[in-house]
């Protein structure tokens, strides 16, 4: 996968929003932060008046270590060959390292007053902060991403009454742990928060417990190629997660995949169709009639690409 060479524009683009967010925070934090009492007001109620009390520093603490990450990862974006994926990472972070630390000013600036009332357009300062740390980075790493490799393959070479079918199976370790950990905060907020409010408790538990269980369905794949199409099958639930019918698939081939052409990891959807994407390198394609296609990341795509040609081509010659 080539890269474009960036700029110093574009370079800057990457690397400045999130210093300055660093910045910002440091300097209220040392100018501010002194003058602080012990416990001030963290939380509001719609209309700006304080409802919750608590030490400054808990948060503080907790969006300066987001900062850290996201000026870190932007200074890595840079040396990324993989800008699309670069490009998906920085978004998430500095997506949320602009209203933690935006939140934190707020209520350091908003006690240091008499009145700890939190201003409505405070809310308008986070989100154009959002945009500001997000939008120039994500796209000058965008536009400086190379074309993803894509290739066709020749359909394997079989006789007319031969069966075809190629299996392969594809997991992901993180996935795992993160439906694992999902499922036991699920099943601990539900005991802690049912001592306030059960209808609460389940609730967020539930639905934590339901995003653990979907992760962890999707951490190990079996993807099937045989003459009813492209499947795509957990090998834990056995749901099915992905049917391509053999008349839907106009072509085949395979693609050096980016995560971040898909927009992300996991299960998705985007323009350009669905994927399932547990990591970068070969993916299996299948563009359909009408347009869109679906892909698979797997180690041995060009093999699978070449199974699903030989079953495209038997289909044309019948």
């Amino acid at each position: 996968m080539t890269t474009r060479t960036m700029g110093t524009g574009a370079r800057l683009a990457v690397v400045v929003p999130s210093v300055v967010l660093a910045i910002a925070v440091g300097l209220v934090a040392a100018t501010v932060g002194p003058t602080l009492p012990a416990r001030v007001a963290t939380h509001f109620d719609a209309d700006g008046t304080p409802n919750g009390w608590g030490s400054p520093w808990t948060t503080f603490w907790i969006a300066a270590a987001v900062v850290v990450v996201a000026v870190v990862l932007a200074v890595s974006a840079l040396r990324l060959r993989d800008r699309r994926t670069a490009a998906t990472l920085v978004l998430v972070v500095n997506a949320l390292a602009a209203p933690l630390a935006v939140v934190w000013i707020a209520v350091a600036l908003t006690n240091t007053t008499g009145d700890p009332t939190m201003p409505w357009w405070w809310l308008a300062v986070v989100l154009g902060a959002m945009l500001a740390v997000t939008v120039p980075p994500v796209t000058a790493l965008v536009r400086s991403a190379g074309p993803v490799p894509a290739y066709d393959v020749e359909p394997l070479a079989v006789g007319p009454d031969a069966r075809v079918a190629w299996r392969a199976r594809i997991g992901s370790g993180w996935f795992a742990a993160l439906g694992v950990v999902s499922v036991l905060v699920g099943v601990w907020a539900t005991w802690v928060t049912a001592q306030a409010s059960t209808g609460t408790a389940v609730l967020t538990g539930a639905l934590l417990v339901l995003a653990g269980l979907a992760v962890m369905a999707l951490a190990r794949v079996e993807c099937t190629v045989d003459r009813r199409g492209l499947r795509l099958t957990s090998t834990w639930t056995r749901i099915p997660i992905m049917r391509v019918p053999l008349d839907r698939i106009e072509s085949c081939g395979w693609e050096q995949v980016s995560p971040g052409q898909w927009g992300g990891w996991g299960y998705r959807i985007s323009g350009r169709g669905v994927a399932y994407v547990v990591r970068s390198g070969p993916g299996l394609v299948a563009r359909l009639r009408g347009g869109g296609a679906r892909m698979v990341t797997v180690a041995d795509a060009e093999r699978g690409a070449a199974a699903l040609g030989a079953l495209l081509a038997a289909r044309g010659s019948s």
